[in-house]
C-alpha cells in the first residue's frame, strides 16, 4: 500500500492510495509489475506478500489522505475483495479496481465499485484470451486500456477487438508498453501513428514519464 498520483487512464494525474493484491492469472510478456506473481506457486507468506483483514487494510489507508482507492494487482479479483470495498465505500472512499477483464465481478461489486479500469490483452502479450466483457454495461463507470508494443500491428488488432463487441471507441486508451526502455520514443511513435491513422486515445504511464520503471511510486 503507498499514496501517489494516479499514472493511468481516465483518472491520471488524481492523487490516490494503492492497494496491490498479490497473484495473477495471465503471465503477460510485458508486465510491468512480475514481482506481484512471478514464482506465485512459491509465494511465501510474509516474504513475497502480506495476508491482511479488510479491517488491517482499512487502518493503514485512513493514515492518508486520498480520498481514491485504487485496487490493483496483480489481478485483485482473484482475491475476496468484497467485504474491503463495501468498507471502503462506507467510510467514503472512491474506489477504481485495475482488472485484466478475465474474471466476472459479482453484482456487487459492480454496485459498488465507482471506476473499472480493465485491460484486455491482444497477441503481443504472448497468449490468446476470448473475452466477454458485457458485464460493463451494468457499472457506474469504465475505460479499456490496450498496451501497444508495435503500433501498426496491434492497433489493427485492437479496432477488430472493439468492432466485434460494439464498444464505444471514446472508452478506450492506448498507451506504449510501459517496460520498453526508450519508453519517450515508444510513446511518440505510438502517438504519430495514432495521429494519422486513429480516432483513438493516446496516454502515457505519467509515473512512467515522471519517475521511471520503479515500484511504489
Amino acid at each position: 500500500m503507498f499514496e501517489s498520483i494516479q499514472g493511468e487512464g481516465n483518472v491520471i494525474g488524481r492523487p490516490s492510495i494503492f492497494v496491490r493484491m498479490y497473484g495473477c492469472n495471465l503471465t503477460c510478456s510485458w508486465c510491468d509489475t512480475k514481482y506481484s506473481w512471478v514464482g506465485q506457486e512459491r509465494a511465501k507468506e510474509g516474504i513475497d506478500y502480506a495476508r491482511m483483514s479488510s479491517k488491517q487494510i482499512l487502518q493503514e489507508i485512513s493514515e492518508f489522505d486520498a480520498s481514491l482507492v485504487t485496487i490493483t494487482g496483480g489481478e485483485p479479483l482473484l482475491q475476496p475483495v468484497e467485504h474491503l470495498i463495501k468498507s471502503l465505500v462506507n467510510a467514503g472512499y472512491e474506489v477504481l479496481i485495475e482488472t485484466n477483464g478475465t474474471i466476472k465481478p459479482s453484482k456487487e461489486l459492480r454496485k459498488l465499485v465507482s471506476i473499472w479500469s480493465v485491460s484486455p490483452k491482444t497477441s503481443n502479450a504472448g497468449f490468446s484470451i476470448k473475452y466477454n466483457l458485457e458485464w460493463l454495461q451494468n457499472v457506474r463507470d469504465y475505460y479499456l486500456k490496450f498496451v501497444v508494443v508495435n503500433p501498426r500491428e496491434d492497433v489493427k488488432e485492437i479496432l477488430s477487438f472493439l468492432q466485434q463487441r460494439n464498444i464505444d471507441h471514446s472508452k478506450v486508451i492506448l498507451q506504449p508498453d510501459g517496460t520498453n526502455e526508450d519508453y519517450v520514443n515508444a510513446l511518440r511513435d505510438l502517438m504519430d501513428f495514432a495521429k494519422e491513422e486513429l480516432q483513438l486515445r493516446v496516454l502515457p504511464q505519467l509515473h512512467r514519464l515522471v519517475w521511471g520503471h520503479k515500484r511504489a511510486i
